[in-house]
């Protein structure tokens, strides 16, 4: 590339990602509250106090244990009881609400959400890096980028989801770091690489995918070259390096590291909270803790935007043809063979080992999760990288210019429908699906599970009533309707009661039609007759949420 499309391409780059920040500044406000950011508010609160227990600050102390007290209502279990999640967002998000004195329920969200977007921001230009690191080419690096923040589900994620959005982020920020390891090891990556590694790991177990990858594509590389032999010592201090950051980060892990570690696998791998909850997949209620092996699948075949999955297809079996061929292709009696031709191919390998052993893992293991691929957002980072591989190589097998500017052309084309369909979707693109699956899903598939709608149905009803105050309210839902006042107005707190169940107290139900029971043989949530439909709010077909009155 010349110097010319060279600064241009940088241009375009910078006027991207700053489109993309003054996005997120001017409307991380407009996203609801979701159902875990006071499970997290408290367990942010509960593992300071608990720092802090180790050091004089005995006023700051007292203002953590205020906060504490004022925590209360979420669905989870308190952190006491379930102490197993990390705390790289929260504690420092709980430090910040203290230091800068936010006490307003509407702002410490609001502030929450912003850094949340903030993480994310920094991961995508991370994920920008780890493409032009791979590719050498500024305008497959940016298109990739692009797919990354174009989706739909992960971009509304970023702004409320504190725990797999966090995590995807960190990965991404690993994954770059780990990279470079790639390129050179030095004493400098290697300690780095771990840092980030062990941050990740301490958000959610599954940051071990890259440390423990990296460290089998080492051993395969001592097979192949003897010579690696001479990183020894350097891989020895990157695992003491590991683990003493990860119990630093892990203020869980502080008292009994190893046996603590174990126990925080085992709840991940059977999380015991959720055999009480049933999932609404594919048109049946199910266990989370006894899903199909195609359940991850089909939610990531409805979630993502079908250009991505197609290109993703394409992708890996390309580099798992070549990979296949290359061990075919190994001489048994030889003292030097390789898996990979070059970094380059060995990093491509690194990223579909990853995501293979972890989708085989979810599935044959059958992992505990809820909430369609929530949980394993992360993947998305190897998707992406997957989808970008395929769009590099088919560039590069077009030999003329007219053909390379209609696939670019083809390219942007769609990632401009992909952002209309944002624009529509906005602020609920946590609920999109593609095309093919949008006019169905609220019929087969869970669709509010976070219920974000909570807000923007609480601000109907008060341009609705204007008499009755205060304005009583049932939940035919297991979600909590009661934290989304939080995000009112003082002045407008005032004028709601949310009475739960008690339906005969009720002026108005609310319903985004989930439920933790199977409806078709519990009528928990069942809507009384004294109450009739007057709004509901539709997305493209996809009821979101409905509006119920009682008519007497």
């Amino acid at each position: 590339m010349d110097i010319k499309n060279t600064n241009i391409s940088k241009i375009t780059t910078f006027l991207l990602f700053t489109i993309f920040f003054a996005i997120g500044v001017a409307t991380f406000k407009d996203y609801g509250i979701s159902v875990d950011e006071e499970f997290q508010r408290s367990n942010g609160f509960y593992w300071l106090n608990y720092v802090l227990s180790f050091t004089p600050f005995q006023e700051l102390n007292n203002a953590v244990a205020l906060k504490m007290a004022q925590i209360k209502g979420f669905t989870l279990p308190s952190p006491a009881d379930d102490p197993y999640y990390g705390v790289t967002f929260d504690l420092p998000a709980a430090f910040l609400e203290v230091i800068f004195k936010i006490d307003d329920p509407k702002n410490y969200f609001y502030f929450k959400h912003f850094l949340n977007f903030l993480l994310f921001f920094t991961a995508s230009i991370f994920f920008y890096k780890i493409l032009l690191n791979r590719f050498a080419n500024r305008y497959v690096a940016l298109i990739g980028t692009l797919f990354f923040v174009l989706s739909p589900r992960i971009y509304g994620n970023s702004f409320f989801n504190m725990k797999d959005i966090v995590s995807l982020s960190l990965l991404t920020i690993s994954l770059y770091y780990c990279f470079k390891l790639l390129d050179k090891t030095s004493y400098k990556n290697l300690l780095i690489f771990s840092i980030f590694a062990a941050l990740s790991t301490s958000q959610r177990m599954y940051g071990m995918c890259l440390p423990i990858s990296f460290l089998i594509f080492y051993s395969l590389s001592v097979l192949s070259q003897k010579k690696n032999l001479n990183d020894f010592f350097g891989i020895v201090f990157f695992c003491i390096s590991f683990f003493v950051f990860l119990t630093i980060f892990w203020p869980f892990l502080w008292s009994n590291p190893v046996d603590n570690f174990l126990l925080t696998f085992d709840h991940m791998t059977h999380h015991y909270f959720y055999e009480k909850i049933k999932l609404l997949f594919n048109g049946t209620y199910i266990s989370a803790n006894s899903l199909p092996y195609n359940y991850i699948l089909t939610w990531v075949l409805i979630s993502t935007p079908i250009l991505y999955t197609i290109l993703f297809l394409i992708g890996y079996i390309q580099i798992f043809k070549r990979f296949i061929l290359k061990f075919i292709n190994i001489k048994n009696k030889s003292y030097y063979y390789d898996l990979w031709r070059g970094v380059n191919e060995k990093k491509d390998l690194f990223i579909l080992f990853n995501i293979t052993c972890i989708i085989s893992y979810l599935i044959f293991f059958s992992i505990s999760m809820a909430n369609g691929w929530r949980h394993t957002f992360f993947i998305n980072i190897f998707i992406i990288y997957i989808s970008t591989y395929a769009f590099y190589r088919i560039n590069l097998n077009f030999k003329s210019i007219l053909k390379r500017k209609l696939l670019f052309g083809s390219i942007i084309f769609y990632l401009i429908f992909v952002v209309y369909k944002m624009v529509v979707y906005h602020p609920f693109q946590n609920l999109y699906f593609n095309s093919f699956f949008n006019q169905a899903s609220h019929k087969y598939f869970e669709v509010d599970y976070w219920g974000l709608s909570g807000r923007k149905f609480l601000e109907d009803i008060l341009v609705i009533e204007k008499k009755i105050d205060p304005i009583k309210i049932g939940v035919a839902s297991y979600l909590p309707l009661e934290r989304s006042v939080k995000l009112l107005n003082k002045e407008e707190r005032k004028k709601i009661e949310i009475v739960g169940q008690e339906y005969e107290k009720a002026h108005y139900l609310y319903s985004n039609l989930i439920s933790e029971v199977d409806k078709r043989y519990n009528d928990k949530y069942k809507i009384p007759s004294n109450f009739s439909k007057i709004s509901e709010f539709v997305i493209e077909g996809i009821t979101v949420y409905e509006i119920y009155k009682k008519v007497n």
